[in-house]
């Protein structure tokens, strides 16, 4: 039986660890990821606050989707699951994006490789929060 609320709560957890992890990829001259300043521009000229707010929407309905679907993603531990939805869920910003950031669908390899660092981060960090237990991992 999924648990809804778990996976909301990973789901926050998850997005907060990967917008922390955003401004440190700079350390690794990789450019820097705000996906708050990015989903704020995407709404036009909205505040900084309602990108973030969006930005954690976002997180916390994957983390319910995670609940719901968890036994059906392929991979057979909790690491291999996080890569799997980071990749995916990198795929998705990226065709996402290209529809509402000046870069369009070309964007420089450096921005693709900082999403897709940050986007394991979080698929890592919700399947393990989720399992809680490290099960399979």
């Amino acid at each position: 039986m999924p648990n809804y609320l778990r996976g909301a709560i990973c789901g926050l957890v998850a997005t907060y660890i990967m917008s922390i992890a955003g401004h440190w990829e700079v350390g690794a001259g990789l450019p820097r990821m705000d996906p708050s300043k990015l989903m704020a521009f995407s709404l036009g000229k909205a505040p900084y606050w309602v990108g973030g707010l969006r930005h954690y929407v976002n997180g916390l309905i994957l983390g319910m989707m995670y609940a719901r679907w968890s036994g059906k993603i392929p991979g057979e531990s909790v690491w291999m699951k996080g890569l799997v939805i980071g990749v995916g869920t990198t795929i998705a910003a990226q065709i996402i994006s290209g529809f509402i950031t000046p870069f369009g669908f070309i964007k420089p390899m450096p921005m693709i490789v900082a999403s897709l660092i940050l986007h394991i981060i979080f698929g890592v960090v919700l399947t393990y929060a989720y399992s809680r237990e490290g099960e399979g991992g």
